[in-house]
């Protein structure tokens, strides 16, 4: 088997978290008797952390779908309790399917080999994936980058569902905008974005924050060297939170133009706010904003 380790979940008392404790391994002996098909309880230690893994995932999934305390899980009878968790991850593999669903039809797949081959990689997950016995794990590759990545400690069938969704938010981000000024920009930014990996969300978003803090046209998505002077205006005489707050209301004029919804104006503040660092270097080399915001005229 393995050695023990604590579970992330929470009771009210050291004896009531003992008996989760005993809970969860008394539930690993029932799932590894049915891994081995009743042949044994005792599998390599590598098997063992990846069935205990799984029913840690399963049960938290659960419990959150449920709005369960953790403590719920002592007055379920264990075998119900396993089968009430595969469902809960089940169901999340179903709702997982329907995004990916979504997300073959990402609008700009052809300028980015990276996203093509993740998309289709992901479509082996739902022939691969093991609710049962591995629910932690993800068996595809995802190699396309997100502008902000899913946290690590995500797991399994959640991992993929949240990859996906914020997947599908940059996707719903670029289609606000003309394609042809889309592929002008990131043929700009990187001549050999199709192959490398390059997101496309993040380079769009910079332009259109850009835009917007200076009051320029978005529709070519073009920060024109007029439209870089008054940046340099706008930003050079204010101090760092000053900049932080102009690029704050930026995203929130931006996500209004755009009426994008609560958790892409929230993904849009974010990359607002990452542009700063970005901002604040140029400004202090006094360099050129092309690293920031191309011109094209």
């Amino acid at each position: 088997m393995t050695e023990r380790r604590e579970l992330p979940l929470r009771l009210l008392t050291s004896e009531e978290n003992l008996m989760l404790q005993e809970r969860v391994w008394s539930l690993l002996v029932r799932q590894t008797a049915r891994y081995t098909m009743g042949d044994s309880t005792s599998v390599p230690a590598e098997t063992a952390r990846a069935l205990l893994e799984s029913i840690r995932v399963s049960l938290e999934l659960y419990i959150g779908e449920n709005g369960l305390s953790p403590e719920a899980l002592l007055r379920e009878e264990p075998e119900g309790l396993l089968r009430a968790a595969e469902t809960a991850v089940r169901r999340q593999v179903e709702r997982a399917r329907l995004q990916y669903a979504r997300a073959r039809r990402c609008r700009f797949q052809e300028e980015s080999a990276a996203l093509t081959d993740t998309l289709t990689s992901v479509s082996g997950f739902f022939r691969d994936y093991d609710a049962r016995y591995f629910a932690a794990e993800l068996p595809c590759d995802i190699d396309y980058q997100l502008c902000h990545p899913v946290p690590e400690e995500t797991r399994g069938v959640l991992y993929l569902r949240e990859y996906l969704r914020r997947l599908l938010t940059e996707d719903a981000f670029l289609r606000r905008f003309d394609p042809a000024a889309v592929r002008r920009l990131l043929s700009a930014v990187c001549p050999a974005h199709r192959e490398l990996l390059v997101n496309l969300y993040e380079p769009v978003a910079d332009a259109a924050l850009g835009l917007t803090l200076t009051e320029g046209a978005l529709a070519g998505l073009d920060m024109t060297a007029a439209g870089q002077g008054a940046l340099t205006e706008l930003l050079s005489p204010r101090r760092p939170a000053e900049q932080l707050h102009l690029l704050d209301c930026a995203a929130q004029t931006l996500a209004r133009r755009l009426e994008l919804p609560p958790f892409g104006a929230a993904y849009l503040g974010k990359t607002a706010r990452g542009l700063h660092p970005r901002m604040e270097a140029v400004l202090e080399a006094g360099g050129s904003w092309q690293a920031c915001f191309p011109a094209f005229s």
